[in-house]
């Protein structure tokens, strides 16, 4: 839940389902139903409430709040890190941004360690990871291994030009386990495979979005307008196509509505087993 967002002021927190909008169920034989959800989402600045009734599984409540949207403050920057139980570091980031790889190493080494006699393992998570630059994705997989090709990028003449893992990032060495779900996408997929592919740690939560693909270019058309397009397509290490299919994780862990509104994580539940913490 956003901090300072209509949302929360109203007091909704992860886990709550939505039961209606307006009187209307967001989905419709298990699909979801995009009007109702638009409803959420504006419009703004135009005066619009809406109606939502809510159901929280932790305490079987049910209620009904009415939201107006609103601007508010950007959520909080996009790495977070914790110490767990069993000298086991958690760093969540939320998207490879320009310089992501050396925050989350420098987050790790300064900030974490000296809490700890010694890492044992280290839990990303990557859940909600909208991706980013690709270069972050070298740099952060560089403490992992060095030179090793995780990524192709493939024209129509059968070239397939690799790219490969930093070479300059001191290695961790830590045993590593990534959390992934369905708003795992781009560039956070192709350091999810790669984590597979390579074997540099295990993957716990759900399929990503499948939504990966060459760094893209514009084109200039006729009317003066761009279209940007991927002159290219983008195969894993193991140089399997990723996008509109995902990466799968080793352990399928998803997140249900009842783990969010009690507060229990099965995904970092599942990492810590696995790293021994």
């Amino acid at each position: 839940m956003a901090p300072a967002s209509p949302a929360a002021g109203a007091g909704l927190r992860p886990g709550d389902i939505i039961v209606s909008v307006d009187g209307a169920p967001p989905f419709t034989d298990g699909t979801i139903s995009a009007g109702v959800m638009n409803l959420l989402s504006g419009p703004y600045p135009q005066p619009g409430r809406v109606t939502v009734q809510l159901h929280r599984p932790a305490t079987g409540h049910t209620w009904t709040v009415t939201l107006a949207a609103a601007l508010y403050p950007s959520p909080p920057a996009p790495v977070s890190a914790k110490l767990l139980d069993g000298d086991i570091a958690y760093v969540q980031l939320g998207g490879f941004f320009p310089g992501a790889a050396d925050q989350v190493l420098q987050t790790i080494t300064a900030d974490l360690a000296p809490q700890s006699a010694k890492l044992r393992g280290l839990i990303l998570d990557l859940r909600g990871n909208g991706g980013g630059s690709p270069a972050e994705v070298s740099q952060l997989l560089g403490a992992f291994t060095h030179g090793k090709a995780y990524a192709y990028d493939c024209d129509v003449q059968g070239g397939c030009p690799a790219t490969y893992t930093g070479t300059h990032v001191p290695l961790l060495h830590l045993p590593l386990v990534v959390l992934t779900d369905r708003n795992c996408a781009s560039a956070c997929e192709a350091f999810s495979g790669a984590v597979k592919d390579l074997r540099l740690g295990t993957l716990v939560g759900t399929r990503t979005a499948g939504l990966v693909a060459a760094p893209a270019a514009p084109y200039l058309l006729d009317d003066a307008s761009l279209i940007i397009l991927p002159a290219k397509r983008e195969l894993s290490a193991d140089h399997e196509l990723i996008n509109g299919i995902g990466v799968a994780p080793d352990y399928y862990i998803p997140l249900t509505a009842q783990d969010l509104s009690t507060g229990h994580d099965p995904d970092i539940a599942k990492a810590l087993t696995l790293l021994g913490g």
